[in-house]
């Protein structure tokens, strides 16, 4: 392990931000209200790439492209917060290295948060950016990328796709870094109790909790919305997993990978020991920049 992700490792555990996801629900949500007053929504004013911003079910979307007219193809990326805190300026960077080393438009939906929406809302956002997506880009050319519970949505389209009584084209390719998910099974709970001491992020109780916030009140929430792995991801070019072999999501791995076997989808998984939760999408030290170069290789296939 590098110096650097020895530090950051370290830095995490000191910080103590893991014990936030073991408040009570009512602490919790002022933590998250806290977290949000310093993200949302953000139009880049630099010129290091060519943005756009368009409205999606009424919520914003922005377009990064490396050329003022489209790209043949795109990525649908999908940020983390566990579906309750929202984006950063932080993530833009990314987006523009995404877009550079793929060659593909990246499209970014400012998703509907479950603090004050239910996560069915959030996929017909996202499900809309996708749609249009085909529409410009064609079948066959738009794959889905995503970090946490982005990595969530970047697999949950291809379930709700399925889902849905005429499916449109599945994406190219789905690269899901540390996928969020609701643990549903004994085996899933008991793999991500067993890595809860090894993680320095996330605690298994906020994978337990954030279900209410999720569901925001509906109780007629699709499984495959609230536990990516028991969707249905048939038709799907090929997924591609990425996690730290030392956090609690980790412990979801092998229902997704039975999953991808149920759909007779490709599938490859890389599992670094005692990285931090999505090291990967901080391509700033030498197991990120490789694993993130992975990852780009794949979306410019």
């Amino acid at each position: 392990m590098s110096i650097f992700a020895s530090i950051l490792r370290a830095v995490y555990r000191l910080s103590g931000v893991k014990k936030s996801f073991t408040l009570p629900e009512n602490e919790l949500r002022k933590e998250i209200e806290k977290q949000n007053r310093h993200r949302g929504v953000f139009t880049p004013t630099d010129h290091k790439a060519y943005y756009e911003t368009i409205t999606v079910n009424g919520f914003p979307c922005l377009i990064v492209r490396e050329n003022p007219n489209p790209s043949k193809c795109a990525i649908l990326y999908f940020f983390g917060g566990g579906m309750v805190i929202g984006p950063d300026k932080g993530d833009l960077p990314v987006m523009r290295k995404l877009c550079r080393e793929t060659g593909c438009d990246v499209w970014f939906p400012f998703y509907p948060l479950c603090m004050e929406h239910c996560i069915t809302e959030t996929y017909e956002m996202v499900y809309e950016c996708y749609r249009r997506m085909l529409e410009l880009y064609g079948g066959g050319n738009v794959s889905t990328c995503g970090f946490s519970s982005g990595g969530a949505l970047a697999l949950g389209i291809a379930a709700h796709n399925n889902a849905q009584p005429e499916p449109l084209p599945q994406p190219r390719h789905i690269v899901a870094v540390s996928p969020g998910e609701v643990p549903w099974n004994d085996g899933e709970k008991s793999r991500m109790k067993a890595l809860n001491e090894r993680d320095v992020s996330i605690d298994y109780a906020f994978m337990v909790t954030v279900e209410k916030f999720m569901r925001h009140g509906c109780k007629n929430v699709p499984d495959y919305m609230l536990s990516g792995s028991r969707g249905d991801f048939t038709g799907v070019g090929d997924i591609h997993f990425f996690y730290s072999a030392d956090e609690v999501l980790y412990g979801a791995l092998p229902d997704f990978e039975e999953a991808c076997k149920r759909a007779k989808v490709s599938y490859t998984v890389s599992a670094r020991p005692k990285m931090v939760h999505c090291y990967c999408m901080l391509p700033i030290f030498k197991e990120a920049r490789e694993d993130f170069k992975k990852i780009t290789d794949i979306l410019k296939k």
